[in-house]
C-alpha cells in the first residue's frame, strides 16, 4: 500500500497536471507554476528532469498566458480541428471518435468510484485532464481512508486507482504525450507533456512496488520519442 506522503504528493501532481491539460492557465498561474519548478512533488530524473526544465526554459524566454493559451488552443482544438485529440476514444476506437465506447467504459469508472464528469453528455469524459484528475480523487480518498484508520477502504481506492491506470491512462496516454511533446510549439506545453508522462510512469512503478497490480502495457515512449533537446 502506497503510504499518506506518496499518496499526497501523487494527488498534488494528478490535480495539477490534470487542470493544466483541461484550460490553459492565466497568467497569476503560469507563473506560479513555473516558479515552483523546482519543487515538483515527484522524480527528479527523466521525463520529471525534462519537464522541469521545459518550465524554466519557458520562463527564461517569457512565455505569456497568451502564448501558452493559442499552443492549447491549437494542440487540443479548443476553437479549432485539434493537431492532439486529448481522447482517450480518440486514440483508441476503431473509427476515431468522441464518446465512443472508451469514453462510455470511463464513464463507468468514474460512476463506480461516485464521480461523474463536470459537464456530463456535454463534453466527454475522458479527456486526458478529466482522467488525471480521477487518479487524483483515487489518491485523496486513499489518503484520507489511511488517515481516519480505515485500511480497507485505503486499499480499495488505492485498487481502483490502479485498475483505472491500468485499463485506460497507460493504454493511450503515452503515445499521445509523445504525440503531444513533438508537435508543442511552446517549452510550456512540451513540459505538461514529459510531467505527465513521468507521474504516470512513477505512480505505476510505486503501485507495483506496494504490491497493487497496475500492469506495464503502454510504457513511456515520450523521452525517445520527443527527441534530443
Amino acid at each position: 500500500m502506497l503510504d499518506s506522503n506518496q499518496l499526497d504528493s501523487f494527488a498534488a501532481a494528478f490535480s495539477t497536471l490534470g487542470t493544466l491539460h483541461l484550460q490553459p492557465p492565466q497568467e497569476n498561474v503560469l507563473d506560479t507554476v513555473r516558479s515552483m519548478a523546482g519543487q515538483w512533488p515527484l522524480g527528479s530524473t527523466g521525463s520529471s528532469a525534462r519537464g522541469v526544465g521545459e518550465l524554466t526554459r519557458s520562463s527564461e524566454l517569457e512565455e505569456d498566458a497568451a502564448l501558452v493559451a493559442r499552443d492549447h488552443d491549437r494542440l487540443y482544438g479548443d476553437s479549432a480541428a485539434a493537431v492532439c485529440p486529448p481522447y482517450e476514444s480518440v486514440h483508441r476506437g476503431t473509427e476515431g471518435l468522441v464518446f465512443d465506447v472508451e469514453t462510455l467504459q470511463v464513464r463507468d469508472s468514474y460512476r463506480a468510484f461516485g464521480l461523474q464528469a463536470p459537464r456530463l453528455n456535454r463534453e466527454p469524459d475522458d479527456h486526458i485532464g478529466l482522467e488525471l484528475e480521477f487518479l487524483a480523487h483515487t489518491c485523496l480518498a486513499a489518503l484520507d481512508s489511511l488517515e481516519s484508520g480505515n485500511l480497507a477502504e485505503a486499499e480499495q481506492a488505492q485498487h481502483h486507482g490502479a485498475q483505472f491506470l491500468r485499463e485506460h491512462l497507460m493504454q493511450w496516454a503515452p503515445d499521445f504525450l509523445g504525440r503531444l511533446a513533438r508537435a508543442a510549439d511552446t517549452e510550456f506545453m512540451r513540459s505538461l507533456a514529459h510531467l505527465t508522462d513521468a507521474a504516470l510512469v512513477e505512480y505505476r512503478e510505486a503501485l507495483v512496488a506496494a504490491g497493487i497490480e497496475a500492469g506495464d502495457a503502454g510504457a513511456s515512449t515520450v523521452q525517445g520519442a520527443a527527441g534530443q533537446d
